[in-house]
């Protein structure tokens, strides 16, 4: 029999929706709340200490799981305005989040092409060009031509082949977050 992953020790499963539930006990709402954001409750910044538990827990459960958040809270705290506002709050928080990771990456989408063009550009120069021989300074200008076009080209695999997959992994947790059930539970 294979052995438990770490995951499935740590956090509740649900059969029935096919989702891991990260838990998280509350002594109000505010306490998901950053202090210091003065803005009315549906725009309010989340706390980052509450933002890190989740966004953690959510990277230790694999990406073919949904996830559930549940918020325990004492029962004189219930509120139903203070519910809705705070789903709000994190919906707006997690929104932001997966749309700045849009334009990141689309900026990043920019980069790898203007790196595979300068590239393209700097190696076709430096092989057609030759250098000349009689001259220190343009076989230095020629050299620095043909490691410019590397160091271009290197970016460009980077990019492509690392930062995009990174990217593209943090935008699917933070998607995933945006979309993660939020359930209230008082005791």
């Amino acid at each position: 029999m294979r052995k438990k992953r770490y995951f499935q020790n740590l956090y509740k499963f649900e059969k029935e929706g096919n989702k891991y539930l990260i838990e998280v006990a509350l002594d109000d709402y505010d306490d998901v709340y950053d202090d210091w954001d003065p803005t009315p409750f549906k725009k309010r910044d989340i706390e980052d200490e509450f933002n890190d538990y989740i966004f953690n827990s959510s990277e230790d459960i694999p990406l073919n799981y949904e996830i559930g958040i549940v918020l325990y809270l004492p029962d004189e705290k219930k509120d139903e305005k203070k519910e809705a506002a705070l789903i709000s709050a994190y919906q707006n928080f997690y929104n932001y989040a997966v749309l700045r990771l849009c334009k990141v990456t689309s900026a990043l989408h920019r980069r790898i092409v203007s790196n595979l063009v300068l590239s393209g550009s700097f190696l076709s120069f430096g092989y057609f060009w030759g250098g000349t021989a009689g001259s220190i300074l343009l076989g230095v200008m020629h050299e620095g031509i043909i490691i410019g076009g590397w160091v271009f080209l290197w970016e460009f695999f980077t990019n492509f082949f690392m930062r995009r997959r990174e990217l593209h992994e943090e935008y699917k947790l933070y998607d995933r977050l945006f979309k993660a059930e939020i359930r209230f539970v008082y005791h």
